[in-house]
């Protein structure tokens, strides 16, 4: 059983991870080498660090990466070395790389699919901001994304005290969640806001923004 359940089906969030990754290697066959360097919104990744954690999550399968981050002692600090070995290649063959793997279906046990769509969507605009480009994001598996993040289960991607208290409702799309102090704005600040990327707080409105600002961390 799924710990996550959505509107849309296992197949349909799957199709959607896909044309995500494809909308994200469209953006990035445009990107000159200067761009390629530039620093995320990812402490400490540039764009290429970025795309080689997505790579790099595609490629190393589940059970070696897992292991090798046991033996790191931390996830996070294998994934972040693991994406720079990886954003460390020539970005034509990154984008290779990422061209051949964007169809592949893979996904944590227990929270599904929407769990890669997620990571990809936010990482769509970690890399898309610094760049001044506008958002390409998947709408149906942008709201998924959104009531899994506010969902109160999204484990490694939202700590249920950030959302506490508090009511999000989109400005551009039909959708909002939970109950306490409001906080207003487009669908994608509130996804942006909510997985810690405080670049879009000044884009959301309502009562609620101060509080999630100061639980920002």
């Amino acid at each position: 059983m799924l710990l996550y359940c959505s509107a849309m089906e296992r197949a349909a969030l799957f199709d959607a991870v896909g044309e995500q990754r494809r909308r994200l290697i469209g953006v990035l066959e445009g990107l000159s080498d200067e761009q390629w360097n530039v620093r995320s919104l990812c402490e400490e990744w540039r764009v290429r660090d970025v795309v080689g954690h997505l790579v790099s999550i595609l490629e190393i399968p589940a059970g070696r990466y897992l292991w090798r981050s046991i033996r790191a002692r931390s996830f996070d600090a294998y994934a972040a070395v693991v994406a720079r070995d990886y954003g460390s290649q020539d970005p034509g063959q990154i984008l290779a790389m990422y061209r051949e793997l964007a169809s592949k279906q893979i996904a944590p046990p227990i929270i599904g699919p929407i769990a890669p769509l997620t990571d990809v969507l936010v990482h769509t605009r970690d890399i898309g901001r610094p760049l001044g480009l506008p958002a390409t994001l998947h709408p149906e598996g942008l709201h998924a994304a959104l009531d899994f993040c506010l969902g109160g289960r999204a484990f490694g991607f939202v700590p249920k005290k950030r959302i506490e208290n508090l009511r999000f409702e989109a400005t551009d799309m039909d959708w909002s969640a939970g109950d306490g102090e409001l906080v207003s704005g487009p669908a994608e600040a509130i996804l942006l806001a909510v997985t810690n990327r405080p670049i879009a707080l000044p884009e959301l409105s309502g009562d609620g923004v101060e509080m999630l600002a100061n639980r920002s961390c």
